[in-house]
């Protein structure tokens, strides 16, 4: 009898902070969970924000393969236009065919029928948690005036618009009532998630795609302005700072481990556990000013691109980890193998990959100034190859090497330059014919 398949993405959640992978943030239902399940150890997301990296979950394919990718005039949603013309074949449409009773739930705006992913579903719901859509008008029209309450009420006041200022104050009343109601930011979604699910059709058999933003940016008393003057160059983050977003990122990755709880409860409860294939990861991770880098997108540094990858194989299968790599790129098959009755072996590769193609940034109001900033800063094309313990991302609009690394140690090319070359030779094949610029190592 072929499985169930429940494919989970934490969006936003790095590897190394979890307490399953010997971070500080508790965990104590992945840690029980993991004795029924496989443990991946080597996972990389393929791309280092959203919408790329969902296109490679669903279809199997690198970003630069599916072209659904941020360019130097497309970014964000203009990305959907990418998605309605990609004509490769995602996993969603493979196993409705399949006769899989497919359902989406995205808390995510991004991933939703207004991109193009409910492609292959039989219903996709899209579940925007943030309490005021940031489509509505009112907010977009705030956004414009700039990054926090203060900055905006500065420029209405600026321009004497006292009218437009009490508007303003009495919808962000407003907006802090229905956080307080709705438990936001510590919860995004997942509470009417589980909801739903909990009350839902379980008719067997299924493929669920469940897309959970707990991790992801805001928090609680998160201070949108100072990050947005770190990411534009104006200032540094402080210390404390930095130590407060990653004390909140920790306190919702522990809400998010109660969730993901409650949700395999449901499971159990239907008595679909044993059949099921439950696959539990993320689609990249959150830079926290390691690299003088707040959130995610453009760089390809471990902390965006290493993410959780748990496998519950059905009727208590269990694989020994093989040496090398996962990848969101390989989902698609090891789902196929399983349903076919195969093991995990096309979850694991050699080498693997993950692309940036440059800046993903939309400036709020007050940094108009900084465009050329970002512009210089970020819009830089890079591509990463992790293999036998090493790690290489080239910048190859500068044609440079950004790093050059065994685990977690720089390790000059000086001291391993066959290595080196190996890892640039895999890029240079990877790139296929795209502009990229490989750097000359041999002098």
């Amino acid at each position: 009898m072929e499985p169930n398949v429940l494919l989970v993405v934490c969006d936003t959640l790095r590897q190394d902070l979890m307490g399953l992978y010997g971070g500080s943030a508790k965990t104590p239902f992945l840690n029980a969970f993991s004795k029924e399940t496989v443990v991946y150890r080597n996972a990389i997301a393929p791309s280092s924000w959203t919408f790329p990296s969902h296109v490679s979950l669903l279809t199997g394919l690198y970003p630069g393969e599916h072209k659904v990718h941020e360019t130097k005039t497309e970014k964000l949603l203009k990305l959907t236009k990418f998605n309605v013309e990609l004509r490769a074949e995602r996993i969603s449409e493979y196993l409705k065919r399949n006769g899989y009773n497919t359902l989406g739930i995205s808390n995510n705006p991004m991933v939703g029928p207004v991109t193009y992913f409910d492609v292959g579903f039989d219903f996709f719901f899209s579940l925007d948690p943030f309490p005021i859509s940031k489509k509505d008008k009112t907010f977009e029209e705030a956004r414009q005036l700039g990054a926090s309450p203060g900055a905006i009420a500065k420029a209405l006041l600026k321009k004497g618009q006292v009218d437009k200022l009490i508007k303003f104050a009495q919808f962000w009343l407003r907006n802090k009532s229905m956080e307080r109601a709705l438990n936001f930011p510590l919860d995004k979604g997942s509470a009417l998630t589980n909801k739903i699910l909990a009350n839902g059709n379980w008719e067997s058999k299924f493929f669920k795609f469940i897309n959970l933003m707990e991790v992801h940016e805001p928090y609680e008393h998160y201070k949108s302005k100072e990050v947005w003057d770190n990411v534009t160059g104006i200032r540094k983050m402080r210390d404390k700072s930095i130590r407060e977003i990653k004390s909140q990122y920790m306190a919702e990755i522990e809400y998010l481990d109660s969730a993901l709880s409650r949700l395999v409860k449901t499971l159990k409860s239907k008595d679909l556990y044993d059949d099921t294939l439950i696959i539990i990861t993320s689609d990249h991770g959150q830079a926290m000013n390691e690299h003088g880098y707040m959130l995610h997108s453009t760089y390809l540094y471990d902390e965006l691109t290493r993410i959780p990858m748990i496998v519950k194989y059905p009727h208590g299968k269990r694989y020994e980890t093989k040496k090398g790599y996962q990848n969101l790129t390989s989902i698609p098959k090891l789902i196929k193998n399983i349903i076919e009755g195969g093991d995990d072996s096309p979850l694991t590769n050699e080498a693997t990959f993950s692309e940036a193609f440059g800046a993903v940034i939309e400036l709020p109001g007050g940094y108009e100034r900084r465009k050329n900033y970002v512009k210089n800063t970020y819009e830089k094309v890079r591509k990463t190859v992790y293999k036998n313990g090493f790690k290489m991302t080239v910048n190859g609009t500068d044609g440079t090497i950004e790093e050059f690394m065994k685990g977690n140690k720089d390790v000059p090319i000086k001291d391993n330059k066959t290595g080196a070359e190996d890892l640039l030779q895999e890029i240079d094949i990877f790139k296929g014919n795209e502009r990229f610029l490989i750097p000359d190592i041999t002098k």
